[in-house]
């Protein structure tokens, strides 16, 4: 009995990290989608930068399942290198859009 409770907590125990090592990496792509449905909220992406953005997340998160596809569902330190410097790149291109002066059609009046 003791070692069955002890072998079902090591288990749980692994499935568990699993999780957090894949939540490290998908954090980052969670803040920038909630950053560009909250620039097109706000009237700072116009619909075309919002559809264009969307689309280079969705291309990283196709890359990151392909990644861990190769690799047995993990990522290899080469990978999110990869995948850090990609979302770096989505990152800096959501604020250039926010902040280029155009404006979508729920701008907001302040």
């Amino acid at each position: 009995m003791q070692k069955s409770i002890i072998a079902l907590t090591a288990l749980a125990l692994s499935v568990g990290s699993i999780g957090v090592a894949q939540a490290a990496v998908n954090i980052r792509q969670l803040d920038q989608e909630r950053r560009i449905d909250a620039g097109h909220r706000s009237g700072n992406l116009t619909a075309g930068e919002t559809m264009r953005l969307k689309m280079e997340q969705r291309a990283i998160v196709a890359q990151e399942a392909r990644m861990r596809a190769r690799h047995g569902g993990e990522l290899t330190r080469h990978d999110k290198r990869i995948l850090h410097a990609h979302q770096k790149a989505a990152g800096h291109a959501i604020t250039r859009d926010k902040y280029n002066g155009h404006r979508g059609p729920n701008e907001m009046k302040l």
